[in-house]
Formats: C-alpha cells, structure tokens, sequence
C-alpha cells in the first residue's frame, strides 16, 4: 500500500487515466492522492467527441481499435464498468458490438469517375514486393531518419496498397521508414485484410462515450483529483545527475501561476507531447483556423530535455507543422437523406463500412460513416459522418481553394461532387445542421523522421519518479497512433517506478507466425 504517496499525472488523456487505474487497482494508492492535470476544460486528450443537436456534433479523429493486438488495452477495458449494461465490462461491451456490427467495406477507393474500384489486388510489381520483403527483414535500428520515399520507387505509391494503407493510418510520403516498418510488423493480420478493414474494431459511440466517460466514471468513485483549465509549464527537478522531479509549475486559464511541491515517494507521469495540441474548430460559413504556435505540450517537453538529456528530442516532432497537419470534418444532418445516398452509392449500411478514399482527390479526401447514433445525444432523426484530408494545402478539384481555407459548406460541395451526387445537392445542403472542420497542425507529428534515440523510454534511465506517458515513447515492437500504445506506456509507467511484480502484456508477435506470414506473402502476389 502506498497511502501517503501522491502521484501527478501531467496531462488528461487516456494514458493517464490509465495509469490512474494501474495506481489504485495494482499500487493500491488512493484516489484522492492521484491528481490528473489538464490544460482544456475537458479530460479525454485526443479520445474527444463533442457537440449538441443544434449545433452539430464533431470528432478531430477516429482512433480505430483492433482485436486482436491491443493486448493492454482490453485488459485495462475488462476492468471498467459499462455505463449502458449492467454487470459488463467496457471490453465486452465494445467487442459484442462489434461482433453484432461486422466491418466489410465495399467501397475503400473511388476514383473520379465515381466508379467503386476493386481493390482486391494490392497492385504491387516486383520491386515493390522486393523492398517491402528487404524491409521486414531490415534491421529497425538502421532506419533512423528515413523516409518511405526514400526506400520505396514512384510505382509504389500509385499501387492500391499505399492508396488504403495511406488513409488507413494518415502516413505521408516524408514519414518516417522506420515507424511504417513498426505498422508493416505489428499490424500484419491488417495487410490480407486493408481492402475490406475487416480487423477494425468499433466502439458503440465516439471514443469519449465509449472509452473515456467510463474509465473517468470508475475513476470518480475512487475520489481521483482533476484540475482542469490548468496548464504545466515546467517540471522542478532535484540537482545532480539524476532524474528526480520536486515540483510542478502551472499557469490557469486566469492567468493564476502557481507551484506543487513533491515529497519524498511522490511520482509525475508526463503525457510528453500530444498530437492535438492546437487545434482549431471552423463551422459551416468558417474556415478552422491554422494556429501552429507555442503548441504547450511541446513547449513543456523541450523545456526539461533541455534541463535532462536524457528525456528525449521533441525537435523532430514537432518542428515541421506544415508536414504534420491535416484537416478533419464532422458533417451533422437532419435526417438521413446524405447517409442514405452513400449507402446505396457504397453497398454498406452506416457502420458496416470503413474509410471511403476518393483516390484522385487533390486533397486526398476520405470519409467513414460509423453506425448511428454515434453521440447519445444524436437521437433517431440526426445522423453523421467524418471525414479528413491528408492535403491541406492543395487547391480542391471542384472548390477551387486550398482545404485549409474551406468552411465547412465548402467541403461538403467538394465531396459532393466527388460522390457525384450533384443532382442532390440542394436537398443534402437543405439538411445540414453543421459541417465543422478541425486544423490540427500536429497530428501526425509522431510520424516525423526520427531517430530512435529522439523518442525517451518510458522511465528514463536515472529517473526515480518521473514516467512519460505519451505516444513519443519508445517502446519496443509497438506501434503509434494508436489507444494501446498509451495504455502500454502508462501500465509500464506504473509498474516499473513501483517496482511492481506484475507483467505488461507482451506485444504479440504475428510477424513471425507462419500462417499469417504465408497470407501476407499470398496477399502481395493477388
């Protein structure tokens, strides 16, 4: 038992709210001695959905779940209650209705005749079977600072394999090589199935219904500490070599700055860098702003590796704005009219499809219609989808303006005509309630060029109590962008400043199962 400890956890995501689970349930602190601080009026981090029928509903991302490799994950979800069902755990809730709501998408690429392509084949030619089997064979440590351009040739990404595996996990050209060959491994079951994204896995409603509520529901009963509105501006940390915090320095939206002081015993868990930071919401007759200043998460992060080496190099991850933004849309309609349309366009019913890639976009556009409601509060006669472009800056096809300059009404003509639903716009149009558009000029910034050493363990080595806990962590085999890499960091955070007798779930190694290698190698040859 640790009763007299108290654990600050830097940042409101879902990597600490679950380590605030890990810290009660298997460190045996108490609730009220675990104190989550968050810069917004909101905890959730990037698991966010918001909004009311009037207004319309958004979401910046979808965060995809998978079954079978989010070992940590479900784990950390069979320990949280269901709000909706009695006597289930959030794991079952999710995984029994994504049973009963089976992903099988029909039309993952369109091109710009309208016509649904088949996607069967992944397209490639020899020598893109010949660099993809180098690289799964290459040794991750001598890609440091790589691009997939720079190993892969111009046929490569005119195959249908970049066109979906791109959208899939928003990967640009400049990524890095050496975290696509972290997806290409760890995400291998995905590769025989990237045409239909069988492996998806869906929550019943937006990441923060589904995910977030829950866990801060059975984290309330433990008396957890929230301060929200509260921004962390520097970490005090104990002189000499070592890596010890003292105290944390934080600034509230009044302006109020302030110190905590930390005790002997007491632990900081840092979200280091976080991929939504300055982000920016449009609306129908508004553009979402472009705001790449002074993003705080990284303002932070720099601040104390400059102090301590040892704590990684934001540099390359948050550097490079302009090649680390994209734009995502949330559409909120009044009826069904526009869901109904793509549905007989596509062949799926909402929430039995996928990402919907207009392959010859100019903005590399792509949206998904989730299974409604998606929000509670939607009720029976609003309906939704999203939708994101992985190129802000080019002019549009039909709307001839670069993406990051559109409202939302203008990213509605352009998809319409996309889908070639013109003879329909007026009614579609008629309908809406909101179309808002996000800029968020970090978000792919864990994708950067990097060096593997950029990116600090878990617990820096020296460290007594100081864990970070974000996606630019360094953990071995996993993968980023993704609910376990968080959960992974925090069950690992906890485990190992307590020194704890207990076993992270391992990350399972698909990539050297002969069944599965041989579907691979069959499905690059179809």
């Amino acid at each position: 038992m640790h009763d007299n400890k108290h654990a600050y956890l830097v940042g409101g995501g879902l990597a600490s709210l679950a380590a605030a689970v890990y810290l009660i349930e298997d460190a045996g602190f108490k609730g009220e001695n675990i104190h989550i601080i968050e810069a917004l009026p909101i905890i959730g981090g990037s698991n966010d959905g918001a909004g009311a029928k009037q207004e319309g509903f958004v979401c910046r991302g979808g965060r995809m779940l998978n079954e079978e490799t989010y070992e940590n994950f479900w784990e950390l979800t069979s320990r949280i209650p269901s709000l909706e069902l009695p006597n289930i755990s959030v794991k079952d809730e999710i995984l029994a209705f994504d049973h009963a709501n089976p992903t099988h998408a029909r039309a993952r690429l369109i091109d710009k005749y309208g016509k649904i392509l088949d996607v069967h084949s992944m397209g490639f030619d020899h020598d893109d079977r010949m660099k993809m089997l180098k690289l799964f064979f290459t040794d991750e440590n001598e890609l440091d600072h790589m691009t997939i351009r720079e190993w892969f040739d111009d046929h490569f990404f005119t195959t249908n394999f970049w066109y979906m595996w791109q959208t899939t996990f928003a990967w640009q050209e400049w990524s890095s090589l050496y975290e696509f060959k972290r997806y290409m491994n760890r995400m291998i079951l995905e590769f025989s199935r990237i045409d239909t994204l069988e492996g998806v896995t869906r929550t019943p409603y937006n990441q923060y219904e589904s995910v977030i509520l829950p866990i801060k529901k059975h984290l309330d009963k433990f008396g957890v500490d929230y301060s929200l509105k509260r921004t962390v501006t520097d970490l005090v940390f104990k002189e000499g070599n070592g890596i010890t915090v003292t105290g944390i320095r934080y600034q509230d939206a009044d302006g109020q700055e302030g110190d905590i002081t930390l005790q002997d015993g007491d632990l900081c868990f840092f979200t280091n860098g976080c991929i939504t930071d300055n982000s920016n919401n449009g609306d129908y007759k508004t553009p979402a702003r472009y705001l790449p200043d002074n993003p705080p998460s990284f303002a932070l992060w720099k601040r104390i590796a400059l102090k301590k080496p040892r704590l990684g190099n934001p540099d390359p991850f948050f550097g490079k704005p302009d090649e680390t933004k994209w734009y995502s849309f949330t559409a909120t309609f009044r009826g069904n009219k526009m869901l109904q349309l793509i549905e007989n366009f596509s062949g799926n019913k909402p929430g039995s499809g996928a990402l919907m890639t207009f392959r010859d976009s100019s903005w590399r556009m792509s949206i998904v219609v989730a299974a409604q409601p998606h929000f509670k509060a939607q009720g029976t006669d609003t309906t939704i989808f999203w939708g994101y472009g992985l190129y802000p800056d080019n002019t549009g096809d039909f709307v001839k303006k670069r993406m990051i300059d559109c409202t939302g009404e203008e990213i509605l003509t352009e998809l319409i005509h996309h889908l070639h639903f013109e003879q329909h716009e007026n009614d579609i149009k008629e309908s809406v309630i909101n179309v808002i558009p996000v800029m968020m000029p970090y978000i792919d910034a864990l994708f950067q060029p990097h060096a593997k050493s950029d990116r600090p363990p878990v617990v820096p080595k020296g460290s007594t109590n100081l864990a970070m806990i974000s996606q630019f962590v360094e953990i071995p085999h996993d993968m980023v962008f993704t609910e376990e890499y968080s959960v992974r960091a925090a069950r690992t955070a906890v485990y190992t400043l307590l020194s704890l007798d207990r076993e992270v779930a391992p990350v399972t190694a698909y990539n050297r199962r002969p069944d599965v290698l041989a579907k691979a190698v069959h499905t690059a040859y179809r």
